[in-house]
C-alpha cells in the first residue's frame, strides 16, 4: 500500500515561486513522519531561482531528500502518499494533473491554476500560498488519516478520467470554438 509509505512529494522547478522554501520548513516541522522529496531541476536562469548550497544544506540536515529532474515521474509517483505544490501563481500545472492520473491526492496552493486542477477536500487539499503553517497541518492530516487518503486517491484517478482525457479536452475546445 503506496500510502502506508508517507512519501511527500514536491515536483517542480527548483525556484521561490513554487513553494520550496514552505516545503522544506513543513518537512522540518513534520521530520520523521514521513519521507520528503524534492525533484526537479535547477532554474538559475529564474529571477527566483534557489542555489543548490541552500538545498544540499537542507538535505545534510536529513529534512529533505533531493533527487534531481526525473523524466519517468510516474515511477516516483506510484510509490508516492502525497503530491504537494505550494506554488505563489501557476497557468494550469500538468504535474497535479499526472497526480491525479496516477490516484494521488494532492496539496495545493489555493491560487488561480493550483485550485483549478483539484477538487478541494475530494481530490485533494487547498493551503493559502506562503503558509507553511496551514501546508505543515495538512500534510500531517493526509498522512495521519490513510481512509481520506485512499478515499482521495479513488476521486482522484477518477478526476482524471472524466476531466483530463484528452477526447474530454478536445470536445471542450469544440465547443467553445463553437466548431
Amino acid at each position: 500500500n503506496k500510502f502506508e509509505n508517507n512519501i511527500v512529494v514536491l515536483p517542480a522547478r527548483i525556484v521561490e515561486s513554487k513553494g520550496i522554501l514552505e516545503f522544506i520548513k513543513a518537512a522540518e516541522i513534520l521530520k520523521g513522519k514521513a519521507k520528503f522529496i524534492l525533484c526537479g531541476n535547477y532554474d538559475y536562469e529564474a529571477k527566483d531561482f534557489i542555489s543548490e548550497s541552500i538545498i544540499k544544506k537542507w538535505v545534510r540536515n536529513s529534512v529533505i531528500e533531493y533527487i534531481g529532474y526525473k523524466k519517468d515521474i510516474e515511477k516516483l509517483f506510484q510509490i508516492s502518499s502525497i503530491i504537494v505544490l505550494p506554488s505563489y501563481r501557476e497557468g494550469f500545472p500538468k504535474v497535479l494533473c499526472e497526480a491525479a492520473a496516477c490516484g494521488i491526492p494532492v496539496i495545493t496552493s489555493n491560487v488561480p491554476g493550483c485550485r483549478d486542477a483539484i477538487l478541494n477536500n475530494v481530490t485533494g487539499l487547498l493551503v493559502p500560498s506562503k503558509s507553511v503553517k496551514e501546508l505543515s497541518q495538512k500534510i500531517s492530516y493526509l498522512l495521519e488519516n490513510q481512509t481520506i487518503l485512499k478515499r482521495m486517491s479513488i476521486a482522484s484517478r477518477k478526476m482524471a478520467i472524466e476531466k483530463f482525457d484528452i477526447n474530454y479536452v478536445v470536445q471542450k475546445h469544440l465547443e467553445i470554438y463553437k466548431i
